[in-house]
């Protein structure tokens, strides 16, 4: 599952977005049917479907933006999403159906197959030494799935030592596509769990920001709230902020990240069930890291993925030529796991410096300019994400996300990390928002 860029242009949308920054009084229950936490996408979705049922919706968002890990930067014209990305699996994605027809987007497919692997010694790796490093990938990931077991770490399962492809190999297209390092991964689920994504992945050219208004249409949305506490009644749930304004409502859906959760940055009371505590203790939180960098000429080779293999495992492997989607020369790098959680603690300077040296590193012969424009991103420090997305920690099981989104009284819970047929992706937390909504009306 890639999790990757788009570009774009914007579509204005009608939104009742009010500031933080204006004080708020507590608003009486019967005025509120249904509160949602987090103005992601499945909030949003959750909002929409509680709101077309009749419902009075108040959606709390901690940032002064919406979309939560939908985030993109508009820069001259174009857009470009440093959260999720890409839409996997588009032969059964629903959103797929969102973007073409009822946005009617373009979208471009991506193709896998275009890549350089840049090798230890400077030089590309020959089309037969990529396909028995993918070869080899192939046969290790049957094996952990076959025989690995959920309290076990995928790491256990080498019992050999690897070669450098090999190591690369399962850098590149474990740890980065989990956010997360062999030791934390369930072996029993190498590239994830939930269901297979059939059809390919494809980006959108004109930004995931568009399908964040689109379901951000009409709904009343609070900016700048920071929930810190949330309680259970069985009359209702209330809510309240770090600023001390209170909401009451009959029902609610949380939709906070999953990070958010597992630091213990809302309070419940009463204290969650037992199976929810297990399944936010146990499931994982992966980090993915980007840098986007621009450049007033384009020095790489044609190709749309560029493979560092280089001798730092890890540093910033993987990079996607953007050129082509916005008209200026452009690169996007990708750093994951302990790499990027280290990495984050740096200043930007010193973030910038090493990613330019890694392409110095593909590049040693040619000139490499200085970047025109740059974006970096902190998925793991960012306090109302604290992560880029879920992954089977060692000690998980599918049925923990099942737990998690079971309903608790007045309170449901949403997003990607309660999704157990497609954790991890947009279509995860959409169809988390639909499932969230029907368990609030049922």
């Amino acid at each position: 599952m890639r999790r990757r860029t788009l570009i774009g242009t914007a579509l204005a949308t009608s939104v009742a977005l009010l500031s933080g920054r204006r004080s708020i009084a507590a608003r009486p229950e019967h005025q509120i049917d249904a509160l949602v936490i987090g103005a992601g996408l499945a909030g949003l979705t959750c909002a929409q479907r509680l709101i077309a049922d009749g419902q009075r919706v108040l959606v709390l968002e901690a940032r002064q933006r919406i979309g939560g890990r939908i985030w993109t930067e508009r820069r001259q014209g174009s857009a470009i999403d440093l959260g999720a990305s890409w839409l996997h699996g588009v032969a059964s994605n629903p959103l797929h159906r969102v973007v073409t027809q009822d946005l009617q987007l373009a979208v471009i497919h991506t193709d896998e197959q275009s890549r350089i692997t840049i090798g230890l010694n400077g030089q590309p790796w020959s089309a037969e030494r990529t396909e028995r490093a993918e070869a080899w990938l192939d046969a290790f990931v049957r094996r952990a799935e076959d025989s690995g077991s959920t309290d076990q770490s995928l790491s256990r399962l080498l019992t050999k030592p690897l070669s450098s492809d090999q190591r690369f190999t399962l850098i590149a297209d474990v740890e980065h596509e989990l956010g997360a390092p062999l030791s934390a991964i369930a072996a029993n689920a190498p590239l994830g769990d939930g269901q297979e994504l059939v059809g390919g992945d494809a980006l959108v050219p004109d930004g995931l920001d568009l399908v964040v208004q689109y379901f951000a249409r009409g709904a009343e949305i609070r900016l700048g709230q920071v929930v810190h506490k949330i309680e259970n009644h069985p009359q209702g749930v209330r809510v309240t902020t770090t600023a001390g304004a209170v909401f009451e409502a009959r029902r609610l859906c949380c939709t906070v990240p999953l990070g958010v959760l597992k630091r213990n940055l809302i309070r419940f009371e009463p204290r969650l069930p037992n199976a929810k505590v297990r399944a936010i203790e146990h499931l994982g939180m992966g980090v993915l890291d980007k840098i986007v960098l621009q450049f007033p000429e384009r020095f790489w080779d044609p190709t749309t993925w560029l493979r560092n293999d280089g001798p730092e495992a890890g540093l910033w492997p993987e990079w996607v030529d953007l050129t082509g989607m916005i008209g200026r020369p452009t690169l996007m790098g990708f750093i994951a796991a302990t790499q990027a959680q280290q990495l984050e603690r740096l200043p930007d300077q010193a973030i910038l410096t090493s990613a330019l040296n890694q392409l110095k590193r593909c590049y040693p012969k040619r000139v490499i300019p200085a970047p025109t424009d740059v974006l970096m991103t902190r998925w793991g420090q960012d306090p109302f994400a604290c992560g880029s997305y879920s992954f089977p920690a060692v000690g998980s099981t599918p049925g923990m996300r099942a737990d998690l989104a079971q309903r608790w009284d007045a309170i449901v819970f949403a997003g990607e990390a309660v999704s157990a047929t497609h954790p991890a992706t947009l279509q995860g937390a959409y169809l988390s928002g639909i499932q969230a909504a029907q368990a609030l009306l049922a």
